[in-house]
């Protein structure tokens, strides 16, 4: 019993390790040891770190300005999109209208009536009227030109 008393209850198979006290010579070494070689590198380690971390932080900030900047520009942009686009919706509204109203004015049957009547036009003749594919457009464009009969209609006309 008083073996148990002074080292304790040992439970398990196997016995502690035994740990003895330091001397307090070999604590005072380890302090040493432990402690910087050199106060001023760890100054120095200090202000390059602070230097660091004050051009990392101006960075970030200068970045938050520019994307700021450019946000705001994009919203103004799109702003003068849509104003643009209010425009243009308006003249083409007015283009229809003045559209409209022109090809309501204008009276074929009359101008029919003075074109045969007053300046003597006719229609043309089957064999005047040359054929082409125009395609789906609304306009013509003469790239080449129109090829000649053996006699033009001019010719035939006057007679040669």
């Amino acid at each position: 019993m008083a073996s148990k008393r002074r080292h304790g209850y040992v439970e398990g198979n196997t016995a502690r390790k035994i740990r003895t006290l330091e001397r307090p010579q070999e604590k005072q070494q380890r302090r040493r040891v432990r402690r910087p070689a050199s106060p001023v590198k760890v100054q120095y380690t200090t202000v390059i770190y602070m230097i660091f971390l004050a051009a990392a932080a101006c960075m970030v900030l200068w970045s938050c300005i520019h994307y700021l900047q450019l946000q705001a520009e994009t919203t103004s942009r799109i702003k003068n999109i849509a104003v643009l686009e209010t425009q243009l919706e308006k003249l083409r509204k007015e283009n229809d209208d003045n559209y409209t109203r022109i090809m309501t004015s204008v009276d074929l049957d009359y101008i029919k009536e003075t074109a045969i009547n007053e300046l003597g036009m006719v229609y043309a003749q089957p064999d005047q009227v040359i054929l082409y594919d125009g395609g789906t457009r609304d306009y013509v464009r003469q790239n080449e030109e129109i090829p000649k009969e053996e006699s033009s209609v001019i010719e035939q006309i006057l007679g040669k």
